[in-house]
């Protein structure tokens, strides 16, 4: 075909590729990471609302041991009732005024972390879609689609998480512990000391836990974003996939890369499993011991028995929350791993240099395009030299057509005009200004695109086209149907514009390019895929919109080629001839061979494909004037 010499996606295999993509100076350590600056004031009311509630979480054992050595008291007849029940009522008056302070303290610790996690990850999403859409395109070239979803999706999730519950239990367990440790100490000190004694072998399993979740954690990650590219490539080409029957292979493809998220995830599992278990063994036989201890001092009059309840309760309570911690950590682990993937892409720079501010105002019967010398290969195939010098000039309100067979260049040109790359060698200029030196939204505003198989979001047509939709309508021979819909301009078009036709389609696309008034239409093949009654609408539209702007078109059909004012063959990224329809007919050279096989193709007339063509050269017959007489009239030879 003289399809698009296009660019070939080449899919990274996980996120490791984002670090060597980059330099080391290309990272900025610690880039305003920090989200909850904004909220500091939040933050310190939850935090006092967190010492609150935690200093009457612990002040409730004390006061329970007292309730018991009352009691006790009573019993050994060292009190009278009356004393007794007075007692025991300011303590019960005290310990309800205690929990009614703590739980409304909770209640607003609970929120203000809540509330600041939730909008610190709203900015965190935001900040990572508005970096990722402004990286180059060479960069989307590389990864996949599915990784970046997963980025963006999973792996806030997992911050999420732990921004929200994790930290505010982390928080909460650790100021519980800390404050039930002081008042063990100043209970027992030598009961503590032994309680304490089983801390080096818990740092250490947690130690060893850490790091293999760690690494676990990342893989899952990957693995994960490999499953989600599996699962968006099939529902994005569903009817690929059900035109060859490979729904059972689509499902295996996903089950197997499950498969991996799995095996991660298992032994993930296994590696909690092992640490809360030792974990469990630890604590429970240290309160046993603890707590056998205590009954001896307590027969030796060392300790009283409130006091030794006291101490168990801090115990349980350093405990318990300790257990917390633990599984904090679990999950604080994982979210590590997420934020590395994630400010992996937050640190990463464009490759492409910023966008200048010039601003050429040009002719207003369009732009003047100018490629100087251009070599240019894909970042993705960086091996691969798909342009090669060309230099060309599209003057202003010219009709230029590019034509040639697959691979040899033709929609890179139009992707270079566009600036979704630059050249590695060369210059390409707009009215004479460098387009890294221009404006990104000025020479997107001058130059607009209808392409072969245009993408339409899955929003409204108003939504596609978007302001002074009318007028932009009507020129595109797109009114009228748009009229016909219930909804009219507000009709849904579906995900990728699945419910129009082919052609309402490109009229939409074209109604979308025109609608900024471009002084330079680029047109990508754009009626190739069309029936003959939709050709003709999306044609008749096209000559309307080119008038008085510069246009420069894949050439797809013959028709196409012969009203342009000037045509370049496109072979290897070199321009082999260049001129007039007519003048490179008369030449007898690749031009006219590429036309002679095309009208030489049975049952293909006025609608036969140029692309069929390959790129072997066969002889032209002598009789050129002939060929050229072929052209005009549309007869087969």
């Amino acid at each position: 075909m003289w399809g698009g010499g296009g660019r070939r996606r080449i899919l990274s295999k996980d996120y490791t590729l984002l670090r060597d993509d980059q330099d080391a100076d290309d990272i900025e350590i610690g880039q305003q990471r920090n989200g909850a600056s904004a909220w500091r004031l939040v933050l310190f009311l939850g935090t006092l609302a967190l010492v609150v509630g935690s200093l009457a979480t612990v002040a409730v054992p004390k006061l329970a041991g007292e309730l018991i050595d009352v009691c006790i008291n009573y019993a050994k007849e060292e009190s009278s009732g009356d004393v007794a029940k007075r007692v025991l009522n300011q303590k019960l008056f005290q310990i309800i005024g205690i929990l009614a302070v703590g739980g409304v303290a909770t209640g607003i610790r609970s929120w203000l972390f809540n509330a600041s996690a939730e909008k610190v990850m709203w900015r965190l999403r935001n900040n990572l879609f508005s970096h990722i859409i402004l990286q180059e395109v060479g960069f989307f070239d590389r990864v996949r689609t599915g990784e970046l979803m997963n980025r963006l999706s999973e792996d806030t999730r997992l911050m999420k998480s732990a921004g929200t519950i994790s930290i505010s239990i982390a928080l909460r367990s650790s100021v519980v512990a800390s404050f039930g440790l002081v008042l063990m100490f100043m209970t027992s000190p030598l009961l503590s000391a032994l309680t304490l004694a089983c801390l080096p072998f818990l740092l250490v399993s947690f130690r060893i836990f850490s790091k293999l979740n760690m690494k676990y954690t990342a893989e899952m990650l990957t693995a994960s974003a490999q499953a989600a590219t599996v699962a968006e490539e099939c529902f994005g080409s569903i009817r690929t996939v059900r035109s060859f029957a490979k729904e059972t292979a689509s499902t295996e493809r996903y089950g197997g890369a499950q498969g991996q998220v799995l095996q991660w995830g298992l032994k993930s599992a296994r590696a909690s499993g092992f640490f809360f278990g030792f974990n469990s063994i630890i604590g429970t036989g240290s309160i046993v011991t603890v707590l056998w201890f205590g009954a001896r001092q307590v027969v030796d009059g060392k300790l009283s028995a409130g006091q030794l309840s006291s101490f168990v309760i801090y115990a349980l309570y350093v405990g318990t929350n300790v257990g917390a911690l633990a599984g904090v950590i679990s999950n604080l682990i994982q979210a590590v791993g997420a934020s590395r993937r994630v400010f992996e892409l937050l640190d990463r720079h464009a490759r492409q240099k910023p966008s200048g501010n010039e601003k050429p105002m040009g002719s207003p019967e369009g732009g003047e395009i100018v490629f100087d010398n251009a070599w240019f290969a894909y970042p993705s195939r960086p091996d691969v030299q798909v342009l090669k010098g060309l230099s060309l000039r599209v003057q202003r309100g010219q009709k230029f057509a590019l034509v040639g067979a697959s691979g040899g260049g033709k929609s890179t040109i139009v992707n270079l005009i566009q600036r979704f790359y630059d050249p590695q060698r060369g210059a390409i200029m707009l009215d004479g200004v460098h387009l890294p030196e221009i404006q990104h939204e000025w020479l997107h505003s001058q130059v607009s695109i209808v392409s072969q198989e245009p993408i339409l979001f899955a929003e409204s047509i108003l939504y596609n086209i978007t302001f002074g939709v009318e007028e932009a309508a009507k020129l595109a021979n797109a009114f009228e149907f748009i009229q016909a819909f219930p909804q009219g301009f507000h009709t849904k078009v579906g995900e990728r514009g699945i419910r129009l036709s082919g052609g309402q389609k490109q009229r939409v696309a074209i109604a979308r390019a025109i609608l900024t008034k471009p002084r330079i239409l680029l047109l990508d093949e754009a009626t190739s895929a069309l029936d003959a009654e939709s050709e003709a609408l999306v044609q008749e539209a096209l000559e309307r919109v080119e008038a008085g702007r510069t246009v420069v078109v894949i050439a797809h059909r013959l028709s196409t080629v012969k009203t342009a004012s000037t045509v370049a063959v496109i072979e290897s990224g070199v321009i082999v001839e260049r001129g007039t329809h007519s003048e490179l007919l008369a030449k007898g050279g690749a031009y006219a061979v590429l036309v002679r096989r095309q009208l030489s193709s049975a049952n293909h007339e006025s609608s036969s494909s140029l692309a069929s063509i390959d790129e072997e050269a066969e002889a032209v017959p002598d009789d050129n004037a002939d060929l050229m007489n072929r052209t005009e009239t549309g007869k087969q030879p």
